[in-house]
């Protein structure tokens, strides 16, 4: 069986998804898994066809594909897509994009998706990586499992070569179609397929070998890559996921983008270009002057505050912001998804750790401010204090600092919820409250 190793690796996966094109390699996997389920009837098989309509004969490998499923009582999903001539990813990669949208809508709860590589594509792969400039971890290809967008793809064909499965096709006497479009010398794949790696067989018939052991050891080197900086980022991360710089120091600037890479693109789940590490270095990480740079990207900002680095949403301006607290009882939503301010009210000091706060007279309007107008504030002991010497003395970046909830009991200044407080127990009254702010913004 060509599919053992599928079996052997995940032997309680019993729900498929394969996508199937009508060719020989995925017309070979179903009859493999129509099989295998014959034998053990233990797995549950469905099957999904796009028409690209590339070329005059789509028609015919969908009729193809549907009969082969009537034949055999498997599901098939039939989907159509139009791809235009002219977009930023050419017809190959709008095509795949695509592809990967449908699959994932047509996916059914614990079904993983098969695809129908082959270690030939694989090679075709590398030739592509190359010419589009990719890094160690494109060079080294397709795996055996993936994931993309939370699709889990399996290609249990990836270790053959195509000229064992056309074998195995051959002697069972599977019909398939041979699209016409594998021949269009305009599509990078089929040029590299038709021209250029026939070329190579022709004069190296090893190389076929020789390029998957290359890309074996980039893998492997890409792993062990992905171990450090993978563990580099969870021993200098916060809570929030906000990352430190204090152990930058002593890498070399290879290792240092490498994390940058990983963590931005953890962070964004984007693909992440090398001007913008670029930037990220240089601008935010080695500039002396970083204090007010930000990058944007993804519609969200990078910055710096200290010796940690942020990937934040940019806030909308609420400085005049006010909101009354009428009814303290009831939990008060804050804008700016800041989250939510409760009120407790306790008479005695259960933790000094928490901020306890003077209990309010019931004469006083309670309020809720993200902005200190004036450059000093007034304690209750009449000492001036400067309020951005009270935010650095907490660490609050400056980005942060009109997020704060501050709470005024009449025109007075209490307290920046969760962070400070401008009085300090034991309070003439005895009456203690703690106000908590569930947020994510502070660590």
């Amino acid at each position: 069986m060509l599919i053992k190793k599928l079996f052997s690796k995940y032997p309680n996966q019993k729900k498929f998804l394969i996508a199937l094109s009508g060719g020989v390699d995925s017309t070979v996997l179903l009859h493999q898994l129509i099989i295998w389920n014959n034998k053990y009837n233990n797995i549950k098989i469905r099957a999904i066809h796009i028409n690209h309509n590339l070329h005059p004969h789509a028609l015919s490998a969908q009729k193809h594909c549907e009969n082969i499923c009537k034949k055999n009582k498997i599901h098939i999903t039939l989907k159509q897509i139009q791809i235009s001539q002219k977009n930023k990813y050419g017809i190959e990669g709008s095509a795949r994009k695509k592809r990967l949208k449908i699959f994932k809508k047509n996916l059914l709860p614990k079904e993983v998706l098969l695809m129908a590589h082959n270690l030939n594509d694989q090679c075709e792969n590398l030739f592509l990586s190359l010419k589009r400039k990719r890094g160690s971890d494109g060079l080294s290809g397709m795996k055996f499992v993936s994931i993309y967008k939370k699709i889990i793809i399996i290609r249990p064909l990836l270790h053959i070569k195509k000229e064992k499965i056309i074998s195995w096709a051959t002697s069972n006497k599977i019909i398939w179609i041979d699209d016409p479009s594998n021949k269009y010398l305009q599509y990078d794949r089929n040029f590299l397929r038709n021209i250029i790696l026939s070329k190579i067989h022709e004069r190296w018939p090893y190389f076929l070998k020789n390029c998957i052991h290359s890309m074996k050891i980039l893998a492997s080197n890409q792993k062990s890559l992905n171990f450090f900086v993978q563990n580099f980022i969870k021993k200098n991360s916060f809570l929030n996921k906000d990352l430190s710089l204090l152990n930058f120091h002593s890498l070399p600037i290879e290792a240092i983008y490498s994390i940058l890479k990983e963590w931005l693109e953890k962070r964004s789940s984007k693909s992440i270009k090398k001007n913008i590490i670029k930037r990220l270095h240089q601008e935010i990480i080695i500039n002396k002057n970083y204090h007010n740079k930000k990058i944007i990207f993804n519609k969200k900002e990078i910055r710096r505050f200290q010796n940690t680095i942020y990937y934040i949403h940019p806030y909308k301006n609420i400085k005049k912001t006010i909101l009354y607290w009428k009814n303290i009882l009831i939990p008060l939503r804050l804008p700016n998804n800041l989250g939510e301010l409760t009120y407790k009210q306790e008479n005695i000091l259960n933790n000094k750790k928490n901020i306890y706060l003077p209990a309010p007279k019931k004469i006083n309007s309670i309020s809720i401010r993200f902005h200190i107008s004036r450059k000093y504030i007034c304690h209750k002991t009449k000492k001036r204090i400067n309020i951005k010497k009270i935010w650095q003395k907490y660490n609050i970046p400056p980005w942060m600092r009109n997020n704060i909830p501050l709470l005024f009991y009449d025109e007075i200044f209490i307290a920046g919820i969760g962070v400070f407080s401008m009085y300090k127990p034991p309070f003439k009254n005895k009456k203690y409250i703690k106000i908590i702010w569930t947020t994510n913004i502070i660590k």
